[in-house]
């Protein structure tokens, strides 16, 4: 199992993609009329083009290029951004930033207030983004209260103390500070003026905005995202590629195709099809910092989700080994854990070098005799005579990879407890816009990307107070989490609090881990310097160059 540890632990690093050619490199991009072009493929569309209500990594790898915070994190490495330099209180709660003489893509100058703004804006309960609960995560002064309604967006612990001057009023310190600032483009600056201008349009269509960082969105028609370099980018000097096209393509094969015809640079590989690309030389792998998952809603109209013991059984009954296997081919890894191995942990280590998870977390292969005690403790506190009239909904999404998950899961559980499992399907845009965000399911297939490099990305979507997509609520969990943020002068003490508050979860079956999730992919060797992360952006081209 160390192995497997230390295989996780490379995702915390920059990974750099400088690939040698390979038999049918894509070509699509390169040195042309147009300059440096690089162009490549996503499933997903991007939800929204207004940065303060982005909601996936999708739309911060856009966000990334198109907008400038006062950091810029870049595969790990927190550079300055807007602001030059910065000044931290003795106690870690106040930071100053100085900013740079920046400007707007219309030439306007960045001022502190459109970070004011920004962050205002993100917390506004009128506004209702959908991250309004990050600035509360890294610790921003009553970023709870004014996203509750119960204080003034003015009250946030952000102001502009002249145009040239941003300080952030933090309510504990927060280690990772910097760097979620620099990866996490909710937070770049906003201009008032253009979003009142738009109202509900703005950012709707790419010439209703401007733009702070490196590349300006220049159109999204016909299923093409087109970014162009931007001139009044302060660090303009140093961006080399002239332009980026990114093609919205759902199925798979057809984007692979097009790589392997030369229209496109790069190219993600969908599990069915990597053994035949292993081989080449421009294929790559990194693992993207998703824990894989399912969610459980204990407060379902269906008594056995209540039930410690039965969520444990599910949990007990699981060959995570085979599972993987059979749903995904092998290719990714095996995790009975919430939070990714690949943090930061304690003394220099990773969190997976750091604690054992395996000393007390579920067994990686299973126990069937574990899960069968649980299941007959639940049955008779239930009062349920025969495993078989149990039965129980598992819902995710109608991608055909999903459903494998699922009839893999399905085959698991009905074989080793006797239960019924009935599968349902629904659409991405339904899982997370309406059956998760309402808790209209039993359990369900999910997962999710570290926003920043500490384990509290994970461990706060369990609080009772935050309820992402489960109702879960444990109030000892919550205790040991605060307990963790009460520490402010012993990194490891602090990391030992979150994984006892981790451990805690594992101990009441508050959902079931699956998989640490990694990425196969092609690019073309000419791609120069594009970087893939773990963290909140999983490949970022905005300092990406062409080889000549």
């Amino acid at each position: 199992m160390k192995k497997r540890f230390l295989a996780l632990a490379l995702a915390a690093a920059m990974i750099i993609a400088t690939l040698a050619s390979c038999s049918t490199p894509g070509s699509g991009g390169g040195s042309s009329e147009e300059g440096k072009v690089f162009r490549y493929a996503v499933n997903t569309e991007a939800t929204t083009f207004d940065p303060t209500k982005g909601n996936s990594i999708g739309d911060n790898e856009i966000q990334h290029a198109i907008t400038e915070g006062l950091t810029r994190n870049t595969g790990g490495e927190v550079t300055p951004g807007i602001a030059e330099s910065w000044d931290i209180s003795e106690d870690g709660t106040v930071y100053t930033f100085h900013l740079r003489d920046a400007k707007w893509s219309d030439g306007e100058p960045i001022k502190a207030q459109d970070f004011v703004y920004s962050w205002q804006r993100l917390v506004d309960p009128d506004v209702g983004s959908p991250y309004s609960w990050y600035l509360d995560t890294i610790g921003i002064k009553n970023a709870s209260k004014v996203e509750a309604g119960e204080a003034k967006p003015e009250e946030l612990g952000i102001k502009a103390i002249d145009d040239k001057t941003v300080e952030v009023t933090l309510d504990r310190p927060m280690e990772v500070l910097l760097s979620a600032i620099g990866m996490q483009t909710n937070l770049a600056p906003l201009r008032q003026d253009v979003v009142e201008e738009y109202g509900n349009e703005f950012a709707a269509t790419a010439d209703k905005n401007v733009y702070s960082g490196p590349f300006v969105l220049t159109s999204t028609e016909n299923n093409v995202y087109v970014f162009e370099k931007n001139p009044e980018f302060w660090d303009a000097d140093n961006i080399k590629l002239d332009k980026v096209e990114i093609n919205y393509i759902e199925k798979p094969d057809t984007a692979l195709a097009m790589y392997e015809n030369g229209e496109l640079d790069f190219v993600r590989l969908d599990n069915a099809v990597v053994e035949n690309y292993k081989d080449n030389d421009d294929y790559g792998v990194y693992l993207n910092g998703n824990v894989d998952y399912c969610y459980i809603n204990p407060n379902s109209d269906n008594p056995v989700w209540g039930n410690k013991d039965f969520r444990l059984a599910l949990n007990f009954a699981l060959n995570r080994v085979e599972y993987n296997q059979l749903a995904n081919s092998g290719l990714y890894v095996p995790y009975n854990a919430l939070c990714f191995p690949g943090l930061t942990g304690k003394d220099g280590k990773t969190y997976g070098e750091s604690y054992n998870v395996d000393s007390y977390a579920y067994p990686i292969e299973g126990d069937i005799d574990k899960a069968k005690e649980h299941l007959e403790a639940a049955m008779k506190e239930l009062n349920i005579k025969d495993p078989g009239d149990i039965e129980i909904e598992f819902v995710t999404t109608d991608a055909e990879s999903n459903k494998k998950i699922a009839e893999v899961l399905q085959e698991q559980w009905q074989n080793a407890l006797g239960i019924k499992v009935n599968i349902r399907q629904v659409t991405y845009a339904d899982i997370y816009g309406e059956v998760f965000p309402k808790f209209d399911y039993e359990i369900g297939y999910a997962g999710w990307g570290p926003d920043f490099d500490d384990p509290t990305t994970y461990l706060n979507l369990f609080r009772s107070d935050v309820n992402w997509y489960t109702p879960y609520g444990n109030e000892k969990f919550d205790a040991k989490l605060d307990a963790a943020q009460a520490v402010t002068d012993d990194h490891n003490k602090r990391m030992d609090l979150l994984n006892e508050a981790e451990q805690i979860l594992i101990e009441d079956g508050a959902w079931v881990p699956l998989q640490a999730r990694n990425q196969s992919y092609l690019l073309s060797p000419k791609m120069k310097d594009v970087t893939f992360y773990s963290f909140s952006i999983n490949i970022d081209w905005a300092y990406a160059d062409v080889a000549e």
